[in-house]
């Protein structure tokens, strides 16, 4: 049993209209267009659908069972066709997005935004760190990442911000004057926190590096998340190197001062794997371009 959209389309029109010549005009057929579709879907059935009669075409009984699901069918069709229309557009489907520390405050803004544009995209913003964003990009499983420069030429990507290593330090044992405090004497003599390796690899990679380029050491002790860190830097148990934009969360207890010098800065960018057509991630990375154009 062979038959299509097309036909069924044709047998609930003309059901509905009981006519032949009002039927084709609404199809934007011809009736002989018509009388083909209507004839091969009763040939595929194997059942007479209508009665040519002096009032028109009138359902069969076997036609008038099979109108309510026919209907539906094609209602269902209509459906699938504004559905698909609209993912190729970008215009519905789901977003993937991940992003970091550096990224809190604008990936989410930008998806605030982009919901505005596209209210039937369904955006899952997840955090995690830029290697397993890496990784899920190059596999298709993530469409789009705020991230550390990617590695890979596979990925492309559009340079959104500068985040830097700061300085946490207790405000509680800072002084009258914070603009006096001695960064440098703070590294060298005083305690310092970190965090657990595994858990930001890139972070953890972005302060050794700077350690190791300032020749510092005298870690000790160790914070599984970054909001733990930041609680025992304010408990004045020690300062801790972490990124700026731990500002949002730093509160009044924990001043930052920002570090220079070699391994002290990063560029982070919005990454996208091109080898995976995707009108959604397109119109997402449009709408940033627009928002924020790249550095020269």
């Amino acid at each position: 049993m062979r038959f299509d959209l097309r036909q069924l389309q044709a047998f609930v029109m003309l059901a509905e209209s009981a006519n032949y010549r009002e039927a084709a005009s609404r199809l934007f057929v011809t009736q002989p267009a018509l009388t083909k579709q209507i004839q091969g879907l009763e040939q595929a059935l194997g059942s007479t659908l209508f009665n040519r009669g002096r009032h028109g075409a009138e359902l069969t009984a076997i036609g008038l069972q099979l109108l309510p699901q026919a209907r539906a069918l094609v209602d269902h069709g209509k459906g699938f066709e504004q559905h698909a229309l609209a993912l190729a557009s970008g215009a519905a489907g789901r977003l993937r997005i991940g992003f970091g520390l550096s990224s809190f405050v604008l990936a989410p803004s930008l998806v605030a935004r982009f919901k505005q544009q596209a209210p039937e995209v369904m955006v899952h913003l997840q955090d995690m760190p830029s290697a397993i964003q890496h990784e899920l990009l190059l596999s298709g499983q993530l469409q789009l990442g705020f991230m550390r420069r990617p590695q890979s030429e596979r990925l492309q990507e559009l340079r959104l911000l500068t985040d830097r290593l700061v300085l946490a330090v207790p405000t509680q044992l800072i002084g009258p004057d914070p603009a006096a405090f001695d960064v440098e004497q703070a590294l060298t003599r005083q305690p310092l926190l970190q965090m657990v390796g595994h858990r930001c690899p890139g972070l953890t990679q972005q302060i050794a590096g700077f350690l190791g380029a300032n020749r510092l050491t005298g870690m000790i002790q160790e914070a599984e998340d970054i909001q733990t860190l930041v609680a025992l830097v304010a408990a004045g148990i020690g300062n801790a190197i972490l990124p700026r934009s731990v500002g949002f969360i730093a509160g009044k207890e924990v001043t930052l001062y920002p570090l220079s010098g070699p391994w002290s800065e990063w560029e982070i960018s919005l990454v996208w794997n091109p080898e995976f057509a995707d009108p959604i991630r397109d119109r997402f990375l449009a709408m940033v371009r627009e928002t924020h154009p790249e550095p020269a």
